[in-house]
């Protein structure tokens, strides 16, 4: 298993991190490794992995906290193991409401925290043949994200007693906090295949933390380590910025520096990149403009306010070379394997609800962890700017040689325990105080805390709380969950929302599509709202008042009691643009947010709707039936009510469907019916093929009613 292991991803052997971790028990034991960046860690999970799926035939999950984190580590997986050793690799990490069933056929299944949370929630059934759980970045364990991993990992203990886990995690403090835990063996590490240099910048040169130092010739200390990384190194760089339109800044400062490198061949190479990047969405925003000429000039921006299909070109493009410096924030640091030579982090501040807020020393170890590539560095770096004298000090004091927090539970938030709490009760993991108490006392709170006794306090005020929303029951000291209750835990939102949406929809109000947007944009999914400019609320407030009969709430008491009001109704706005077929540019401009921001709150809203379809036919809410059933696939495609049937075929975006419309071919029988080559005058040939290959058509006769675009 190790030969092949070991001759499968080119190593004539393992590395020292490696062995460490061999030396233990991976064949039955559960271990926590904590490493460097690039230690070299997955190799260890796909040995211990294999093993597990091989030798034992059990199955292994693998949970990520990135949906692209799991697909890089399953398109890694599937590549060098599934023919040579019959792994059969399974990516999963959409649909919540789903026990995946199909999952049961395959050995290796990589997923989101989420995900495994959720299937939990089903009781899927092949959850009880896992022989192997796999966490990676378990130190995000006091992340937002953190209390859904720490129950997920802990239910599934409880499942599968004999499962052996293996935690990954970066260099923390308290790593033998996690290993007590788990039960494991610890495996410590500062192991590095290519050695980090960390320093500060100031005055014309870095000073590294090892006490040497460095000239860097140039202007401006942004521009001057690019250029040295560039021109004198012949490497890549990447800087990490604090706001997304810092890291468009920045790379828009950087490009004429960039392009200065690249020659005429390597432009070509650009070029497709630059063009998926631009025709990413139905109809190109000026955003992708900018990106995609950016590009093409060798540099990118990356950060939440791109689209997955832009994210993916982009890291794609910089691990093989062709993009030559990347500004982002600092989600590119979480995992995915995008590593340069060196990398430059101009602020230790980021903007907080708070304010400016310094960043942890963790999180400055994750983005400085990045640099240095394998294979093709002997050494990387990373990079802080100072503007004075003390600021380089304490940079190099608190940053480069500070210590690392340790990671702590945060398990105890009431409104994290309110959906895990009535997650544990529907799934019956829970059933009364005892059980409750047996539960609790076997997470990483418990291990850090000791005393459960503050914690019981909130969990009976939650108690209390779904009690009142109908969810849970309580007779004579056992409790259970209603049907409502275990559907609510089942959809995977926020009982407060569930509990908003049922209300809702209980008003004697005449519903309209924008009555549900504004339900929706009222729930936690979709919090924080979009926020609006001061001379924008005034005339917000005025449009709140004309259409407050539209809205499930009794908006002159909300006015009072709800800071948000006018953000949760500029949010429903938003999404009534998008259904009315507004530009995607126009949203932009109208309110002020990103692609890739907007159709993540375009997923959050679809599911809600998708919810609340589910807990009306529940309730037997008939009169909902069919306005969010339209709804739900307006939202989909972002179209009106008479392009819904259109857009459901692949390749007829809100765009090409309202052309069609406009030349008279307005249902699908229309669209069969038509002859491509007048599709084709119509929406270009080779859209026209594709739809009808879609179809399953071959050429036919042309639509007599078929006239030109526009007429």
């Amino acid at each position: 298993m190790q030969a092949d292991v070991l001759r499968l991803n080119g190593f004539n052997s393992f590395n020292e991190m490696q062995a460490a971790a061999l030396e233990r028990d991976w064949r039955g034991g559960s271990l926590v490794v904590s490493a460097p960046t690039a230690a070299g860690k997955t190799l260890v999970a796909e040995l211990i992995a294999l093993n597990c799926i091989i030798n034992k035939g059990l199955k292994v999950v693998y949970t990520c906290p990135l949906r692209a984190l799991a697909a890089e580590h399953y398109g890694e997986c599937k590549r060098k193991y599934s023919k040579e050793l019959n792994v059969r690799a399974a990516l999963s990490t959409g649909d919540l409401d789903s026990s995946s069933s199909y999952l049961q056929n395959y050995d290796f299944i990589f997923s989101t925290v989420e995900k495994l949370d959720s299937l939990i929630r089903h009781k899927a059934g092949w959850l009880g043949s896992v022989g192997l759980l796999v966490v990676d970045e378990i130190h995000l364990l006091d992340s937002d994200r953190g209390p859904t991993l720490e129950m997920a990992v802990s239910k599934l203990r409880c499942l599968c007693p004999k499962m052996q886990l293996l935690a990954l995690s970066a260099t923390i403090p308290n790593a033998d906090e996690i290993a007590r835990w788990l039960g494991a063996d610890l495996v410590e590490s500062d192991f590095r295949p290519v050695p980090l240099k960390e320093g500060v910048f100031f005055g014309g040169g870095i000073v590294y933390g090892d006490g040497s130092s460095e000239p860097v010739k140039g202007k401006g200390a942004l521009s001057s380590i690019v250029k040295d990384t560039l021109f004198v190194k012949g490497k890549q760089a990447m800087v990490f910025a604090n706001t997304r339109k810092r890291a468009e800044g920045m790379a828009k400062q950087l490009s004429p520096v960039v392009e200065k490198n690249l020659g005429e061949k390597e432009k070509a190479g650009l070029r497709k990149c630059a063009d998926e990047i631009l025709s990413a969405l139905d109809s190109p925003t000026e955003q992708c403009r900018r990106l995609s000429d950016l590009v093409g000039k060798g540099v990118a921006f990356h950060h939440a306010g791109l689209v997955e299909r832009q994210r993916s070109a982009i890291e794609g493009a910089f691990r093989e070379n062709k993009i030559r410096v990347i500004s982002a924030t600092p989600t590119l640091a979480a995992g995915i394997n995008t590593p340069a030579h060196t990398v430059i982090i101009p602020s230790v501040y980021r903007y907080t609800d708070a304010g400016m807020q310094r960043i942890p020393v963790r999180e400055y170890k994750q983005m400085s962890g990045r640099a240095s590539r394998p294979k093709y560095d002997a050494e990387g770096r990373s990079v802080l700017i100072a503007r004075s004298k003390a600021e380089a000090e304490w940079l190099m004091r608190d940053f480069v040689n500070g210590k690392i927090e340790r990671v702590g539970s945060n398990l105890g938030m009431q409104p994290v325990l309110r959906m895990h709490l009535l997650a544990l009760i529907a799934s019956d993991f829970v059933f009364d105080l005892g059980s409750m108490q047996d539960f609790f006392g076997r997470t990483f709170y418990a291990l850090q805390f000791g005393d459960l006794g503050e914690l019981f306090v909130k969990i009976r005020e939650v108690l209390a709380e779904l009690q009142e929303m109908g969810f849970v029951v309580s007779d004579g000291g056992r409790i259970s969950a209603t049907p409502l209750g275990r559907r609510v835990s089942e959809l995977y939102i926020d009982p407060l929302s569930a509990f908003s949406l049922i209300q809702g929809m209980g008003r004697a109000c005449k519903f309209q599509p924008f009555s549900y947007l504004f339900l929706f944009s009222c729930c936690s999914e979709l919090f924080p709202p979009l926020s609006v400019s001061r001379p924008r609320e005034a005339l917000l407030w005025g449009q709140l008042q004309l259409r407050k009969q539209e809205l499930p709430a009794e908006i002159d008491r909300e006015m009072f009691l709800d800071s948000h009001l006018v953000r949760k109704f500029n949010t429903a706005l938003l999404f009534e643009q998008w259904i009315e077929e507004a530009r995607e540019q126009s949203i932009m401009d109208d309110f002020g947010i990103q692609p890739g921001i907007l159709h993540g709150k375009l997923r959050q809203c679809g599911w809600l709707c998708y919810s609340a379809i589910e807990l009306a036919k529940l309730l037997r809410l008939e009169r909902h039936f069919a306005p969010l059933a339209k709804l739900s696939k307006r939202l989909q495609h972002g179209v009106r009510e008479e392009l819904v049937f259109l857009t459901e075929v692949r390749h007829v975006g809100r765009v090409r469907a309202r052309i069609l419309w406009r030349a008279n071919i307005r249902s699908v029988a229309e669209l069969m019916r038509a002859d491509v080559r007048d599709l084709g005058r119509i929406l270009g040939q080779g859209a026209a093929e594709k739809i009808k290959a879609e179809l399953g058509q071959k050429k036919r006769g042309s639509h007599p009613r078929v006239q030109a675009a526009g007429q």
